[in-house]
């Protein structure tokens, strides 16, 4: 009977200490692994063991096993251990002569061998896809503001296969399911946090994209560590992201804001929350971390954290007199610049904000759902990166890229500052003038 190639091997799992990122050696998941036809399916055994314990090679011939008289963690001896990886080798290939030609999925030869071990085939033992998502986060050398983003990526992913009763393995995942995998994002809502309630709005196209985009990074780091061979994004593509032009205050409607006299007590603290930002232009995440120890000698010092670990490069940011102004203001025990408060209210609070101090104008922009132009009052769009973009958009026409970046903390050719290119009214009126 003519069988198909295969080849079984056992290894300890690569898992890595989430904090250190070292591989962890100490009772350790013995994994085997089956490869055939250009697939590879990874089975838990059922047994841990000690990275010294264990031998890889022996006399240049593949032995896979525990060392002899060694018990692992839970006083399990080495021979039964040794005996359980003969038994699971014996058993895939009887599978293999069976199936002659056949070339089984990955789920169906996992069934399969558990039928033929009498073993519960949704054993809670094995690795799912989730697993292997967590240790691709762990693994992930990012910022913590990018891990977090995985983490939401992995929980979507996660609640989609839950809506579905889904256990879901990587070769469930097909281009079919990642298409209503979209179609669920485009459906289900986005709570989003004010101080009163939770409010709830569908999910940009924006969003949707980068969600999938960091599922397709993960499908990808995946078969790069061999855990799979799938790669259903071959045969499924992404839209590209689609901004519109940046909108941000007019110098004159920034100093307004400075300048005005508010007397409601919460909104005069968001006030300066939002104006300092605008005098210093990092991201609300960063922008929260400040402290008066980040003054040195006059100049803001800070690492952004979406690039921290890719680049250490330190952002030094002049303070002005507004931003001086400000932050004299304020003796805080924990010695932030000003009171912060969390992104939802920040957010939620800059719309009441913007209304009271009458920064309503209308301006175009592009609908996050649409993509279609639309126009609206500039106070119904305020938020906090509106401050990051008002600190680049006041400077992008006077003063060169390198040095706005080594402010704001964009890398090197950075595709942001393409979209403050826009030739705006004010340049329009000023170019006339020379002819006049």
């Amino acid at each position: 009977m003519i069988t198909r190639k295969y080849k079984v091997n056992f290894t300890l799992e690569s898992r890595k200490d989430k904090k250190t990122g070292a591989l962890l050696t100490d009772n350790t998941p013995i994994l085997m692994s089956v490869t055939y036809s250009g697939q590879r399916l990874w089975f838990y055994t059922g047994y841990r063991a000690d990275r010294e314990k264990w031998i890889d090679k022996l006399d240049d011939e593949r032995i896979q096993r525990l060392k002899k008289n060694t018990f692992n963690k839970d006083n399990i001896s080495a021979s039964i251990i040794n005996a359980r990886l003969t038994e699971l080798e014996s058993v895939v290939n009887d599978l293999f002569v069976d199936l002659g030609k056949e070339t089984p999925t990955i789920e169906r030869l996992r069934e399969a061998i558990r039928e033929k071990l009498n073993e519960d085939v949704s054993d809670p033992k094995e690795l799912n896809l989730f697993d292997y998502f967590d240790k691709y986060i762990a693994d992930s050398k990012v910022s913590e503001g990018r891990k977090k983003q995985l983490k939401s990526t992995k929980t979507h992913f996660k609640n989609f296969a839950d809506s579905k009763g889904l256990k879901l393995t990587f070769d469930k995942c097909t281009p079919v399911l990642l298409s209503e995998f979209e179609r669920y994002l485009r459906r289900e809502p986005e709570k989003k946090d004010t101080d009163k309630k939770n409010k709830e709005r569908q999910r940009s196209r924006n969003t949707i994209v980068g969600i999938l985009s960091r599922l397709r990074a993960f499908f990808s780091y995946s078969v790069s560590q061999k855990w799979t061979v799938t790669i259903p994004f071959k045969e499924f593509s992404i839209e590209p992201e689609v901004y519109g032009d940046p909108i941000y205050l007019l110098k004159e409607e920034r100093d307004a804001l400075f300048n005005a006299v508010i007397e409601n007590e919460r909104l005069s603290r968001v006030r300066d929350m939002f104006v300092l930002q605008c005098f210093i232009g990092c991201r609300v995440g960063d922008f929260v971390k400040l402290r008066k120890s980040n003054i040195i000698d006059g100049f803001i010092h800070y690492v952004p954290s979406k690039t921290q670990d890719e680049n250490q490069k330190v952002c030094k940011i002049p303070l002005s007199e507004k931003a001086r102004a400000i932050i004299a203001k304020y003796d805080l025990p924990d010695g932030s610049l000003v009171p912060f408060i969390t992104d939802q209210r920040y957010n939620f609070y800059l719309k009441e904000l913007f209304e009271v101090v009458d920064l309503k104008r209308p301006v175009v922009r592009m609908n996050p759902l649409t993509r279609q132009n639309e126009t609206v009052p500039l106070h119904s769009i305020a938020s906090s990166h509106m401050a990051r973009r008002t600190f680049i958009g006041l400077l992008h026409k006077t003063v060169k890229n390198e040095i706005i970046a080594s402010m704001s903390g964009h890398v090197e050719n950075s595709k942001a500052f393409h979209r403050y290119y826009k030739v705006d009214e004010e340049s329009q009126k000023d170019a006339i003038k020379t002819i006049e």
